[in-house]
């Protein structure tokens, strides 16, 4: 509704890979799970809000895919910090 428009802080998909478990009380563990949910119109119990998609199994395959090209690989550190040394005030 345009009276709703900017009301909600809706997060970016970017890394949504990287960001489950998925709903507000973590009940999905994968982007699978997620667009399963979603193409049933919701949980166990009926949202108007939320009416089916009705994607075949191969849709909700290249959903997934695309979701998770939306994240880049996870950030690897593989650089150690120096040894802790002290030096002396005025050193480089």
């Amino acid at each position: 509704m345009p009276a709703d428009r900017g009301r909600f802080a809706t997060p970016s998909l970017r890394e949504v890979a990287h960001t489950a478990p998925y709903m507000h009380n973590g009940m999905l563990a994968t982007l699978e799970e997620v667009v399963e949910f979603y193409d049933r119109g919701g949980g166990r119990i009926a949202r108007p809000e939320l009416r089916r998609l009705g994607l075949t199994a191969a849709e909700q395959k290249s959903l997934v895919e695309f979701l998770r090209a939306l994240s880049g690989k996870p950030l690897v550190e593989t650089a150690a910090a120096p040894p802790y040394e002290l030096r002396k005030l005025g050193e480089n």
